[in-house]
């Protein structure tokens, strides 16, 4: 039995694992939403930014995130979040890894192009730390705080 507090916390999970999907389809489209929407369109046709290496593969990673908690809504499986879980926990290394690769190291041990480095922030950089990568490994944190509370929601309501 699903309560609706588990209900609510699977539906963020979903939320988030969209918004990240739809957010890097975005970038690598149309390019910098604030810098579009400054320029008066938010759609246009000049092209986005190109993601690099690691880019890659976090949308490997993130992109069955949105699939796996969809079904897990509609077939009512409240143990999605295992599924979920080994998907995001290794995203959220990665990310965290390339998001230091762009402000501390900024060298990669992964083979990245000389054209897009992993390193470069491809001119989104809000605030002077808000990059694609911390956007990313923050969606990656939130899927994982949520899985974990919905886990001990299972848990609790197993015992019961």
């Amino acid at each position: 039995m699903r309560s609706p507090k588990q209900l609510t916390v699977q539906i963020f999970i979903f939320i988030q694992a969209l918004f990240a999907m739809l957010g890097s389809l975005y970038y690598s489209n149309f390019g910098d939403p604030v810098k579009n929407i400054a320029q008066g369109f938010l759609f246009h046709g000049e092209g986005g930014l190109e993601p690099c290496h690691l880019c890659w593969w976090a949308r490997i990673l993130m992109y069955p995130l949105v699939f796996i908690s969809a079904m897990g809504l509609i077939k009512k499986d409240n143990r999605f979040t295992d599924y979920i879980l080994p998907l995001a926990i290794p995203g959220f290394i990665l990310e965290v890894y390339h998001y230091l690769t762009q402000k501390v190291f900024t060298q990669s041990f992964f083979e990245c192009g000389t054209v897009n480095p992993c390193s470069a922030t491809q001119a989104v950089d809000y605030f002077g730390f808000i990059t694609i990568p911390f956007l990313c490994f923050t969606a990656f944190g939130v899927i994982i705080i949520l899985s974990g509370i919905n886990t001990v929601i299972e848990a609790k309501q197993s015992k019961a």
